[in-house]
């Protein structure tokens, strides 16, 4: 089983706040995901078959790039909600580092 510094080093790395009330069911559930994982190891493949990167067969397709025709800027901010001179507003996704 795993112990509480166990339990509190994987809820550190994965942001998560453990209250020590839940810290029991986070070490079951830790310790039934790495069982999961022993077994897998414990199998012995070696010889059975190629290695599988991809259950599909897809292949990708590439083609040439090629310079077609653009719309012109006053045709872009046409369009645009909001603008500032001949850039294109949107609001902001990114917090700042003070925010986080």
């Amino acid at each position: 089983m795993l112990s509480n510094e166990e339990v509190d080093h994987v809820a550190e790395l994965a942001r998560l706040y453990v209250e020590d009330d839940e810290r029991e069911e986070y070490r079951k559930h830790l310790y039934d995901i790495l069982s999961e994982i022993k077994k897998i190891e414990d199998l012995d493949v070696e010889g059975e078959t190629e290695m599988m990167i991809s259950p599909c067969t897809n292949t990708n397709t590439y083609s040439n790039d090629s310079i077609g025709p653009m719309l012109s800027t006053s045709d872009v901010l046409a369009n645009a909600k909001h603008t500032n001179g001949d850039f294109i507003v949107v609001p902001r996704v990114v917090a700042d580092s003070e925010e986080i």
